[in-house]
């Protein structure tokens, strides 16, 4: 093993700890520096000593351990960023570290984050069964259409599912809040523009190449100054859960979720 001291240091320390023993530690009576019996006993126990220590250190990190919270879009709304302020003040040791996602599980199907906000219940993934996930719904958001500003639907207060019927559905597809069944049967759009993204979506919209829905987050934080927003009624709204892996292993996970159940009381749920 190379060491990164000198010789003399080498020399000195193991010098000054033959006089703290009372006995030799190193057999110069060779040419090659070997312990003692002394010297060997010493080595064992020094060795213990440090494998305890790397633990302690190991045990340590793992309770200053952050949670990675991940989320898709129009999520980290005022009341949710509040909540994690509350947290994080009662909680030092395990501060919040965002990460967005564009998935529909937020990363806890490749295990990139421990806890995660989506739209919905997580219910498993192939290979994996459907109790491989735990969440509690946290609340529950109207329906708007995001429409380009110049559109003519977009003077008006109030949208139903029919007055779209025409209309180009900008459809995200990897993590979207629209599933199949909130069309009527055969009232659908007729035309549909996938994309993967936030930006691909609002894109899209801005640029007048169709219209789209969303929470009502989403029309809150108002993310591109040609987009207008309509409410959407006679639709069913849009929970909000908070999700994560069973057999979770962060020290915190338990806490984060008791925490973020009793901030939205009475319309946290438990599964």
């Amino acid at each position: 093993m190379r060491m990164t001291v000198s010789q003399p240091v080498v020399s000195r320390t193991v010098k000054q700890l033959e006089e703290a023993v009372g006995a030799e530690l190193i057999d110069r009576s060779t040419g090659e520096a070997r312990p003692t019996e002394a010297g060997s006993v010493l080595l064992d126990h020094a060795r213990a000593a440090v494998a305890k220590f790397d633990h302690a250190l190991s045990s340590a990190r793992s309770l200053s351990r952050p949670l990675l919270l991940g989320y898709t879009w129009s999520m980290l709304d005022s009341r949710i960023l509040s909540t994690v302020e509350t947290w994080e003040s009662a909680h030092p040791l395990h501060p919040i570290v965002t990460r967005r996602c564009d998935d529909r599980l937020a990363g806890l199907g490749d295990g990139s984050t421990d806890v995660a906000l989506v739209r919905e219940r997580p219910t498993g993934l192939p290979g994996r069964p459907d109790d491989a996930y735990r969440s509690l719904t946290l609340l529950s958001e109207d329906r708007y259409v995001a429409l380009p500003r110049d559109h003519p639907l977009s003077e008006r207060t109030v949208l139903r599912l029919d007055d779209l019927a025409t209309e180009v559905f900008v459809d995200n597809t990897m993590s979207g809040t629209v599933p199949s069944g909130l069309w009527p049967p055969g009232g659908g759009p007729q035309r549909r523009l996938p994309v993967e993204t936030f930006e691909d979506w609002t894109f899209a919209i801005a640029a007048g190449r169709g219209i789209g829905l969303t929470p009502a987050s989403t029309a809150a934080l108002r993310p591109h100054p040609s987009l207008a927003f309509v409410a959407l009624a006679e639709v069913p709204p849009v929970d909000l859960h908070l999700a994560w892996r069973a057999g979770s292993d962060h020290p915190a996970l338990a806490a984060f979720t008791s925490h973020m159940k009793r901030a939205f009381t009475p319309s946290a749920s438990s599964p």
